[in-house]
């Protein structure tokens, strides 16, 4: 009797990842914007896998290199 029509799904798939995206980024700004405004220390309180991603080095990462001699 009725036709479903898929454009609105499509339609509605689409708008639902648009909100998802920037709810994500939304909160990500906001954190950073906190963490930046209190002054604290991100090292102290990000993951390791997250500063891996960021290219984030830790202090034992830098130091622990060791300069070898070169003929």
């Amino acid at each position: 009797m009725y036709s479903y029509n898929h454009k609105f799904e499509r339609a509605a798939r689409a708008r639902r990842a648009k909100a998802v995206f920037f709810t994500i980024l939304f909160h990500i700004l906001l954190i950073a914007g906190i963490a930046y405004g209190t002054g604290a220390e991100l090292d102290k309180y990000t993951p390791e896998f997250v500063k891996t991603l960021l290219g984030m080095e830790s202090d034992e990462a830098t130091t622990a290199k060791v300069d070898v001699p070169k003929p």
